[in-house]
């Protein structure tokens, strides 16, 4: 791969990922020479940290923030959980999905924003999911559609956010709509973002010639079908064995009661 630092999103909370399943990714990651990220329940979810920090991941994603006072509140968290090693902190990656129009407008404060020492502008990464953001703007009543068909509406303000991101040295992702159009048009574009976020991956676009990018991403995309795959075998075994339970468990009660 030309792209090659890349991180394999844990995505726990979306998928309602058990520890030991997290640990099946955090394994897969190690095996594969990926970067770990962990994704977060809250601004102040210390479990989650906790146990983002006992998976020595290399960064931790934060689903729903919406204002200035949570990212102030997950710095207080990284911080009360990494006191012991705050050098730690200095090499985490931090990815803020932004995906509703508070977290947009939210974009326009940062500059207001006071950081401890140990977290660096750039390794706060503001991931634009464009399919949440399309939706909401455009009230599309279902998921079922095609983002190109509403980039010309929606680039020209994500493009603005980018920029002033930019120049207050931050960093930013773009996920949604990540096929080879929509690569093609990143490609094309004056303001592309530091990662492309394909779903379990993100990946650091360190080449920005368009058929290495479209190679780099279409290979992790076949990845993430097998994992997902595994994934869903797992959950899939996991359920059944709790609904074959709990109809054992219903007829025992209903003939002995």
């Amino acid at each position: 791969m030309h792209n090659n630092i890349n991180y394999l999103n844990a995505s726990e909370h979306l998928f309602n990922l058990s520890f030991s399943e997290t640990l099946m990714l955090r394994n897969y990651s190690k095996t594969n020479n990926f970067k770990f990220c962990s994704m977060i329940g809250g601004s102040e979810s210390i479990r989650d940290i906790q146990e983002a920090k006992n998976l020595q991941c290399d960064a931790l994603e934060f689903n729903m923030v919406e204002s200035i006072f949570s990212i102030s509140k997950i710095c207080d968290a990284i911080e009360k959980v990494f006191k012991d090693q705050l050098q730690i902190i200095s090499k985490l990656k931090f990815f803020i999905n932004i995906s509703t129009p508070d977290s947009l407008n939210t974009i326009y404060e940062l500059d207001k924003l006071n950081l401890p020492k140990n977290i660096q502008r750039k390794n706060l990464i503001f991931n634009f999911d464009r399919r949440s953001i399309a939706k909401i703007f455009l009230n599309i009543e279902n998921d079922n559609f095609n983002y190109s068909e509403c980039d010309s509406e929606i680039n020209p303000i994500i493009t603005k956010k980018i920029l002033f991101l930019k120049d207050y040295d931050f960093s930013t992702s773009l996920s949604g709509g990540i096929d080879k159009k929509g690569l093609n048009n990143i490609a094309l574009s004056n303001c592309y973002p530091e990662y492309i976020k394909t779903g379990l991956f993100s990946i650091k676009i360190t080449d920005l010639n368009f058929d290495y990018l479209f190679k780099d991403v279409f290979y992790l995309q076949q990845l993430e079908s097998k994992l997902l795959k595994l994934m869903s075998d797992s959950i899939y075994s996991r359920f059944s064995y709790i609904n074959k339970r709990n109809f054992h468990l219903e007829n025992y009660l209903k003939n002995n009661s």
